[in-house]
């Protein structure tokens, strides 16, 4: 009977990671047809034709080429790319956020780190004001960014140093901290031009059409970061969701597994933050995919979240340059990813959180 449940436990893994390998190829599908994608009518063909070209340095003729040439590798290739990124960061973060509160409703933004973000963006761009003094306009807006997304993990840390914190405890820290930058990025509207205003909520909603090739090198260490800490703890977070006590018996501290984990989502997601906005919904949901698939083992939950994620992201933004390159990402992903998730929820028989 032991072994019939061994089988069948093992089969059933090599369905799960079969299922994230498809997924994972999916989103290499959409990646290499994304670098065709544009506003400027380009085939697929004469895309990456001039890729292929690229690479063995051939020079472009004519003022079509040129133009293809700049459009793919300095909007598509770096706009694809940060999707990717954008979006295993955006998922891995919000699956386990959603585990470590024991909170179906937590995603990355629940601690209150896009609030503060914005809250540096607006300082930045009405009053000049930065951080770090010296910066350009643009680094000092990423720089005041990151920095203030930190300011709410830096709190739930300090205060947990001092109190012994229940995970409530730390989502209500947050979410104090993200009403508070809320209140003061208001009151910064207020005092804004059109112009500004324009520029932060551009910057609220969230986008990939600013992500330049340098922006690239910050998001990946910052995903590898992300993914690989969180991975590290995995086995550890499983056991978080025993419950606390549990956890003491078994030698594990559960506040600190939680503020490992809270440091390296905040990592992560200001570091997204910074260069992509915020891009709502895809750390909500996707974990919740991913997780009717895998069920709650955090060593299959999350990467097969990362890769919804990226999908999600990846997607959406090639529908967004498909229909109009105004239109912002995180509403795609919410309408498209929304239906999809209810749908799930209904077929499930059991629930998996």
């Amino acid at each position: 009977m032991a072994s019939e449940n061994s089988r069948r436990y093992r089969r059933k893994n090599r369905m799960r990671v079969m299922a994230m390998a498809v997924a994972a190829v999916i989103v290499f599908v959409i990646a290499v047809y994304s670098l065709s994608v544009s506003s400027f009518q380009m085939g697929f063909e004469e895309a990456w034709g001039m890729v292929y070209r690229y690479f063995l340095g051939i020079a472009p003729e004519g003022y079509r080429e040129v133009l293809i040439e700049k459009i793919i590798f300095q909007y598509n290739v770096p706009r694809t790319i940060a999707g990717v990124f954008v979006g295993i960061i955006l998922a891995v973060s919000g699956a386990v956020m959603q585990t470590v509160t024991r909170n179906p409703l937590a995603e990355p933004y629940t601690i209150g780190i896009s609030s503060a973000a914005l809250f540096g963006v607006s300082i930045a761009l009405v009053y000049g004001w930065c951080i770090v003094p010296g910066l350009d306009h643009d680094m000092g807006m990423v720089v005041n960014a990151f920095l203030f997304a930190m300011l709410p993990c830096a709190a739930i840390v300090f205060i947990s140093s001092f109190k012994k914190m229940s995970p409530t405890m730390m989502v209500l820290v947050g979410i104090g901290m993200m009403y508070m930058f809320s209140a003061f990025t208001t009151f910064i509207k207020f005092n804004a031009s059109d112009e500004k205003l324009e520029e932060i909520y551009r910057w609220s909603i969230g986008t990939l059409s600013d992500v330049k090739m340098d922006d690239l090198l910050p998001l990946a260490i910052a995903c590898i970061i992300v993914v690989l800490g969180l991975m590290f703890l995995a086995k550890k977070i499983n056991v978080l969701m025993s419950g606390d006590k549990v956890c003491q018996s078994l030698g594990v501290r559960p506040t600190r597994i939680r503020i490992y984990c809270f440091v390296l989502v905040s990592i992560g997601v200001a570091t997204s933050v910074c260069y992509s906005g915020t891009i709502g919904f895809v750390g909500l949901v996707a974990p919740h995919l991913a997780r009717l698939f895998t069920g709650s083992d955090n060593k299959l939950l999350i990467p097969a979240s990362g890769i919804l994620g990226a999908l999600m992201v990846l997607g959406g933004d090639v529908i967004v340059r498909l229909l109009t390159g105004g239109l912002p990402v995180g509403v795609i992903t919410a309408l498209i990813g929304s239906p999809l998730f209810l749908f799930f929820l209904y077929r499930q028989r059991k629930s998996a959180f």
